[in-house]
C-alpha cells in the first residue's frame, strides 16, 4: 500500500510540474551597450544572438497589467510543433500603447524545413532563406510566430498583442519595425 501511495504521489507531482511550467518570467539575458535602442543578447545552448529592442522593453519583471495571455495558452501554442523547446531564451513586453508581449524560445537540433514541414497545413506569411514568419490568431490575440534557423537548431519568437487595447494593424506595424528596421541583421544571421 505505501509503494502505490508513493508511486501516486511521485505521478501526481510529475504532472503538476509538468502543466505549471511558466513562460512568464524574466530571461536572463546580457545587455549590450547601443546608444538608440536596448541590446540584448539571447544566449542558448549552441550560441547566441544579439537583438534590439525599443527602450519601452522590460526585460527584468513582470507585470501582470501588461501581459495578455496565459502559460496554458503559450503551451498550446508551442504544441504546433511535435518536439518541445529546448529551452525559453526571452520574454519581454512593453507597457505603452503598443502593448506587445513576446517570448523567444531555441529548438537545439532542429531544421527549418522540419519546421516547415510540421506545419505543412500554414502557408507561411514571409518565406526568407533562413526563415519562416507565420501569422494568425490564437484565443482572439494576434500571434507572429517567427522561426529562424540558427547553425544548430531553431530560434522561435512569439509576439502577442493585447486585441481589447490594440488593432491587429498597429500590432503588425509595431512588429515589423521591431523585427525588420531596429534588426536588419537578425535576418542575416551578421
Amino acid at each position: 500500500m505505501k509503494k502505490i501511495l508513493f508511486h501516486m504521489a511521485v505521478v501526481s507531482f510529475a504532472l503538476t510540474a509538468v502543466s505549471c511550467t511558466n513562460y512568464i518570467k524574466p530571461i536572463q539575458t546580457e545587455p549590450l551597450p547601443n546608444a538608440e535602442n536596448i541590446t540584448k543578447k539571447l544566449s542558448f545552448k549552441e550560441g547566441s544572438l544579439s537583438m534590439n529592442f525599443y527602450a519601452d522593453y522590460i526585460f527584468d519583471k513582470t507585470d501582470s497589467k501588461f501581459i495578455f495571455f496565459t502559460n496554458r495558452e503559450i503551451s498550446n501554442i508551442l504544441k504546433n510543433i511535435k518536439v518541445k523547446p529546448s529551452s525559453q531564451i526571452l520574454f519581454t513586453y512593453t507597457p505603452s500603447s503598443i502593448y506587445n508581449n513576446m517570448l523567444g524560445f531555441y529548438y537545439s537540433g532542429k531544421k527549418l524545413q522540419e519546421i516547415k514541414s510540421e506545419l505543412s497545413s500554414k502557408k507561411p506569411d514571409k518565406q526568407m532563406e533562413n526563415a519562416l514568419i507565420y501569422t494568425y490568431q490564437h484565443n482572439g490575440h494576434d500571434i507572429i510566430d517567427i522561426y529562424k534557423q540558427e547553425e544548430k537548431g531553431i530560434i522561435r519568437l512569439i509576439a502577442l498583442n493585447n486585441p481589447e487595447k490594440q488593432s491587429s494593424d498597429k500590432f503588425e506595424l509595431e512588429n515589423d519595425k521591431l523585427l525588420f528596421d531596429v534588426n536588419p541583421d537578425f535576418w542575416t544571421g551578421q
